[in-house]
Parts: C-alpha cells; sequence; structure tokens
C-alpha cells in the first residue's frame, strides 16, 4: 500500500489524470472545468519539457561529478542493485537500464581501482523473507560474475537488502566494522546518489561517490523545448529521489 502511494504521488501523469478527470466531474461548472483542464495542461508542459528535465536532473548529481581522486585506490567498491533479475525460466540473468552500475564495478576493480566488490542486493541475488514474488539467484550470479574474469574471492554479495537503508545496515552487518574504517567507494546511477551516500554516511560508512547512468550530449545537440512524452515518463524516477531524500531526512533528525 505504501508503495503504491509513493508511487502515485511521485508520478506527474497521476496529477495530470486527476485534473482531467475533475474537469469532466465538475463540467456543469464551466469556471471550475476550465481550471482543473487548464492545470492539466500546464502541468503536461512543464514535465513534458525535456530542457527543464535535463536541468533539475543535472542540478541533482552536480556535486558527485566529478572523476576519482587521482591515484586512490578503494578497499571496497559497493554496487547498489536495481540492475538486474534473474531469469528462472531461461535460467540466467537479465539486465535493466541501469547495468552501468555493475559494469563501471567490475571496469574499476579490473583497473585495480578498487579491491573486493560488494553487490548490495541486487533482483539477481536477493533472498530476503520480506520480498513477495521475487527471489534471485546468488549462486547463478557468482557463476555470472566468475565467467566475466572475476575472482570468486574478490566478491561479496549482501542477499537481504530491500532498500537503500537496508543496503547500508545489511552491508555493515555482513562485512563488519571495519568497513568504517577503511576507503570505500559508493557506485550508484546518478539520480540516486545523494541520497545513497547521506544514508551511508549516516550508518557510519564513510564513502566517497561514484556516479553512472549519466546523460550523454551527443554532439552539439541541445535539449530541445517541444512536449516529450518519453520525457514525462523519467520524472517519476527522479521524483522518487527527491521524496525519499526529505523522507530519510526526517526520519534521522
Amino acid at each position: 500500500m505504501l508503495s503504491l502511494l509513493s508511487s502515485l504521488v511521485t508520478n506527474p501523469t497521476a496529477y495530470i489524470l486527476t485534473f482531467i478527470l475533475l474537469g469532466f466531474i465538475f463540467r456543469k461548472w464551466k469556471g471550475i472545468k476550465r481550471m482543473m483542464w487548464g492545470m492539466a495542461v500546464v502541468l503536461f508542459l512543464l514535465f513534458s519539457n525535456p530542457s527543464l528535465y535535463e536541468a533539475a536532473y543535472r542540478q541533482w548529481f552536480a556535486e558527485y561529478d566529478h572523476p576519482l581522486p587521482e591515484g586512490k585506490t578503494y578497499r571496497y567498491g559497493i554496487v547498489l542493485g536495481g540492475y538486474s533479475h534473474w531469469d528462472w525460466e531461461r535460467d540466467r540473468v537479465e539486465f535493466s537500464n541501469i547495468a552501468d552500475r555493475l559494469l563501471e564495478g567490475i571496469r574499476l576493480y579490473k583497473l585495480g581501482r578498487i579491491e573486493q566488490l560488494v553487490l548490495a542486493s541486487d533482483g539477481s541475488i536477493i533472498n530476503s523473507e520480506n520480498v513477495v514474488g521475487m527471489k534471485g539467484n546468488p549462486e547463478g550470479m557468482m557463476a555470472f560474475l566468475k565467467a566475466m574474469g572475476m575472482p570468486e574471492e574478490d566478491i561479496i554479495l549482501e542477499t537481504k537488502a530491500w532498500n537503500t537503508q537496508e543496503n547500508a545496515t545489511f552491508t555493515l552487518e555482513l562485512i563488519g566494522d571495519s568497513l568504517k574504517t577503511v576507503p570505500s567507494l559508493l557506485i550508484t546511477s546518478a539520480s540516486h546518489m545523494r541520497r545513497s551516500l547521506e544514508t551511508f554516511h549516516r550508518a557510519g560508512i564513510p564513502s566517497d561517490p561514484y556516479i553512472t547512468d549519466t546523460p550523454v550530449k551527443v554532439g552539439d545537440q541541445e535539449p530541445s523545448w517541444m512536449p516529450s512524452l518519453a520525457i514525462l515518463l523519467r520524472w517519476p524516477e527522479l521524483l522518487h529521489e527527491w521524496v525519499g531524500y526529505v523522507y530519510y531526512a526526517w526520519k534521522n533528525n
């Protein structure tokens, strides 16, 4: 129920459809009808504007958008989940559009920037009693990573977390207090970093940020001002991060 409420609150489409529906409900009162439909149009134009979205998105992660400190290495590279599920029908891992999280973790390990790769839960490895209808395959994912050239002794799988708060809590429980003193690198999507970094720091895990899934500028192409349905569908993720950040800050104060 809480998940459904959160999805509605952070989805501009829900507000647009609500104002349209209210316009029909109050269609006998022309003033109210026009106001409701006018609000729907305004919201659509705002949340479907590519330039507005990109400006808001880039501002959200701007302070983390920098290279790693020259020559610095990390004991742990902590990759936050959400990038895959285990396909039991075909017995293989299937990746989502944020697979850069894992790919960058592997790449940084190969470059010698991190010593051990920590997968802080994910649909492909989760083994949580609180999750209904989702079952990961830690052994299968480990076999996949070994096939990608990752040594098993340098992979740590945290298989219980269902949210960012639990990512920090269960990772600390799994690794121990050494996580509070050795250099760690937190690897996650640009939109997710602010909330994640704050959560890990509050848990006593000092981590440097490494963002993935950043927008790519193609040539001299600038964001358009023309309405785009694709942009409208991107807002829920960003709004979810905003609401989540405020909620975590309120909850921990």
